[in-house]
C-alpha cells in the first residue's frame, strides 16, 4: 500500500522461524535448533537478493553463529538453494543491474573518506529521528487514530516526493543508471527536471523526509522492515555528494559508483558488521 519500508525483514524472520519450527518440530537439541534458524534467514537473504554470499555473511555475523565447518557447509548449502530456487521462479534479473565502467582511483580516496563520514552522520540522523518519531506514534493510543495520522503523514510526503513511495529500488537504480532527473517525475516540480540544482534540493529533501516516511508507516502499526529504507538513503546519499562535488568543484566522481558506495557506507554505518554491506552491494548488482 505504499509503506516506505522493505519487505526485506518481515521475509528473513518467516526464513528464521520456518528454521527454527522444523528443529523444534523433530525435537533437535538448543545447538541445531540456532543453526536452522540460522540457515531459514540465510535462505531467505539468499532468495530476495538472489545472493548467496550476503546471506551467508549475514547470518555468520548478525547471528553470531559459531565459524567452524559444521555450521559454514549447511548455512550455504540452504542459501544457494534458496537461490538456486529462486532463479527458477523469478528469473535471472538482479536486484540492481550495474557494469562497473571507471575503475577505483586512489587519488579520490579522500573523498570516500568524505562519504563514509557523511553515511556516518546520516545513519545517526536515521537511528535518532526514527525513534523519535515512533515513539510520538507510541502514544497514540487509538488504533484507528493512530493509522489515520500515519496515512496521513506518508500520503503528503509521497505527494510531495513520489521516490518515497515503498521499497525505492526504482529510485536506486535510475541513480545507479545516471538518471537522477526521474525523480522529479510526477512530482511538482516535474517541470524543472533539467535544472541540477532542484535536482540536487531534490535529493536532499528526500533524504530528509525518507526516516519520517518510514517511521509514519512502522509507527501507525505498518509490518516492514529498514533493510530497504537504508540502502536507499545510503545510495541517494552516495549520488547526492558525487553529483553536489561535480557541480561544484568539477571532481569528475562516477556518480553510479557512489551510489553503490553510499549504500554500503550506510549499511556498515547502521550498527551492521563491516563485511556484510560489501557482500550485499557486491552480489546486489
Amino acid at each position: 500500500f505504499g509503506g516506505s519500508v522493505g519487505a526485506e525483514a518481515p521475509i528473513v524472520l518467516t526464513g528464521a522461524a520456518i528454521g527454527s519450527n522444523i528443529g523444534q518440530m523433530f525435537k533437535l537439541n538448543y545447538k541445531t535448533i540456532t543453526l536452522l534458524l540460522g540457515c531459514g534467514a540465510a535462505a531467505a537473504i539468499a532468495s530476495i537478493f538472489k545472493a548467496p554470499i550476503a546471506g551467508l555473511v549475514f547470518t555468520l555475523e548478525v547471528l553470531m553463529l559459531d565459524l567452524t565447518m559444521g555450521s559454514i557447509v549447511p548455512l550455504l548449502i540452504a542459501a544457494v538453494t534458496a537461490t538456486t530456487v529462486s532463479y527458477f521462479l523469478v528469473g535471472r534479473d538482479v536486484t540492481f543491474a550495474f557494469e562497473m565502467i571507471e575503475p577505483f582511483a586512489l587519488g579520490k580516496i579522500h573523498l570516500f573518506i568524505l562519504l563514509g563520514i557523511f553515511c556516518g552522520l546520516m545513519s545517526l540522523y536515521f537511528t535518532r529521528t526514527t525513534m523519535r518519531v515512533e515513539s510520538r506514534f507510541s502514544k497514540i493510543k487509538n488504533p484507528f487514530k493512530k493509522v489515520a495520522v500515519g496515512g496521513v503523514v506518508l500520503g503528503v510526503l509521497i505527494f510531495l516526493f513520489p521516490p518515497l513511495y515503498g521499497e525505492g529500488f526504482n529510485t536506486l537504480q535510475a541513480l545507479i543508471n545516471g538518471e537522477a532527473f526521474s525523480i522529479l517525475d510526477n512530482s511538482l516540480l516535474y517541470t524543472f527536471r533539467d535544472n541540477a540544482w532542484v535536482i540536487l534540493l531534490s535529493l536532499a529533501l528526500i533524504l530528509l523526509f525518507k526516516v519520517y516516511a518510514m517511521a509514519a508507516t512502522t509507527g501507525a502499526g505498518g509490518i516492514g522492515g529498514i533493510f530497504a529504507p537504508t540502502l536507499f538513503m545510503g545510495g541517494v546519499a552516495g549520488y547526492f555528494m558525487s553529483k553536489l562535488l561535480n557541480h561544484t568543484v568539477g571532481s569528475g566522481l562516477n556518480e553510479s559508483n557512489f551510489t553503490l558506495v553510499g549504500m554500503a557506507g550506510m549499511m556498515a554505518a547502521w550498527a551492521i558488521p563491516i563485511s556484510l554491506p560489501s557482500a550485499v552491494t557486491y552480489e546486489l548488482r
